[in-house]
C-alpha cells in the first residue's frame, strides 16, 4: 500500500511538472533598433507583465545582467536557453524605430521544434502606444486571437488589416444629408445638405460644417458651424457627444390669414450640443450619425402684413444628420 501511494505521488508531481514546463516561457530582452535602450528595457518588462496578468503563460527571464543589451543572440542561443529554464516556448521579438514610429514585432516558438507558432506585428504612432500595444499583444500571444484584430484609434498595424491606417491624426472631407425641426410656436420643416472639413485628433473631433436647409415653399436657412466632439471610447465604433458655434441666417414664410403670410428674417449666432454615433472612425470610408438641439442668441424678427406689430423670438430646434466621411 506504501509502494502504490508512493507510486502515486511521483505520478502526481510529474504531471504537475510537466504542466508547468509546459505552460513556461522564455522571454529574452526585445532586440532595440535605432531605439533607445530605456525603451528596450521598460516595453521587455511591460510585455512580461501583461502576459503573466493574462494567466495563460508562465514568463521567466534570464537573470544574467550582462544580457540585457545583447538582444541580437541567434535562434539557437535563444532556444537552448529555453531549454535550459525548462520553457516549452521561447519569445523572439524587436522594436524598430523608422522616422517617429516604432514598429513592433513579436513571435512566439515551440522549443523542442523550433517551430513558430504565433506572430503579430504592430505599429506604435507615438512613445504612448507603447503600453496599450504591448498590453494586447500579452493578451492575445499564443492564442487565435491577434492583436492587430483589436480595431481601434490607438494603433495600427502595416500587415494584418488594409483598412487601419492613419491613426494618430488624420483630415477628412465629407457632405451629409438630415432635417432641422424648429420648436418655436411656428411649423417648419426642412430637408438639410451640408459639405464639411473634419479633423481627428485621437482624442477630439473638429469639425467645420457649412449646412443648406431648404424645403419647397422657398424657406431656407444657412449656417456654418465649428464643433468639437469626445469620442466616448477609442474603438472604431463609438458613441460620441459635444456641441459648437455657428452662424446663422434664415429667412421663412409663415401663413397668415386670409392666404396671406409673414416673413420670417434674421441672422446671428447659434449655439448647439448634442451626440450620436461613429463607424469605422479607423477606415478610409467612416460614417456618423447624430443630432444637435440648437438655440439662437440673436432673435429673428416677424414682418407682419397690414402694420401689425413686428415680433422677435430665438430660433430653438433639432437638427438631425447622416454623415458620410473620406480620409484624405
Amino acid at each position: 500500500m506504501k509502494k502504490i501511494a508512493i507510486t502515486l505521488g511521483l505520478i502526481i508531481g510529474m504531471i504537475h511538472l510537466l504542466q508547468a514546463q509546459s505552460n513556461k516561457v522564455f522571454l529574452p530582452y526585445l532586440e532595440a533598433i535605432n531605439i533607445k535602450k530605456e525603451f528596450q528595457i521598460s516595453s521587455t518588462k511591460l510585455l512580461k507583465n501583461y502576459i503573466d496578468l493574462a494567466n495563460k503563460f508562465q514568463v521567466v527571464m534570464d537573470g544574467n545582467k550582462d544580457t540585457l543589451f545583447d538582444s541580437e543572440k541567434s535562434m539557437a542561443e535563444i532556444k537552448s536557453k529555453a531549454q535550459q529554464l525548462d520553457a516549452a516556448y521561447f519569445i523572439k521579438g524587436s522594436l524598430n524605430r523608422i522616422g517617429e514610429n516604432v514598429i513592433i514585432n513579436v513571435s512566439m516558438f515551440e522549443t523542442a521544434t523550433g517551430n513558430k507558432i504565433w506572430f503579430d506585428q504592430l505599429k506604435a504612432m507615438t512613445p504612448e502606444d507603447l503600453d496599450p500595444i504591448m498590453q494586447r499583444i500579452g493578451n492575445s500571444i499564443g492564442t487565435q486571437t491577434k492583436a492587430t484584430s483589436v480595431d481601434d484609434i490607438y494603433s495600427v498595424t502595416n500587415q494584418e488589416t488594409a483598412a487601419l491606417n492613419q491613426k494618430q491624426t488624420n483630415n477628412s472631407f465629407g457632405g451629409g444629408i438630415g432635417g432641422i425641426v424648429a420648436l418655436n410656436n411656428y411649423p417648419l420643416l426642412l430637408t438639410t445638405m451640408s459639405l464639411g472639413w473634419y479633423f481627428d485628433s485621437r482624442n477630439f473631433i473638429f469639425d467645420i460644417r457649412p449646412t443648406w436647409g431648404f424645403d419647397n415653399s422657398d424657406n431656407h436657412m444657412f449656417n456654418i458651424a465649428l464643433e468639437m466632439f469626445k469620442p466616448h471610447t477609442s474603438n472604431s465604433n463609438s458613441l460620441y457627444y459635444g456641441g459648437g458655434v455657428s452662424y446663422s441666417t434664415s429667412s421663412i414664410n409663415v401663413g397668415y390669414s386670409n392666404n396671406q403670410s409673414y416673413l420670417l428674417s434674421g441672422s446671428g449666432i447659434n449655439i448647439s450640443a448634442g451626440g450620436g454615433y461613429l463607424f469605422n472612425r479607423t477606415s478610409s470610408v467612416s460614417m456618423r450619425v447624430g443630432g444637435n438641439l440648437f438655440y439662437g442668441i440673436h432673435d429673428i424678427k416677424y414682418t407682419t402684413p397690414n402694420n401689425l406689430p413686428v415680433r422677435e423670438a430665438s430660433p430653438f430646434g433639432i437638427e438631425l444628420k447622416v454623415e458620410i466621411l473620406f480620409k484624405r
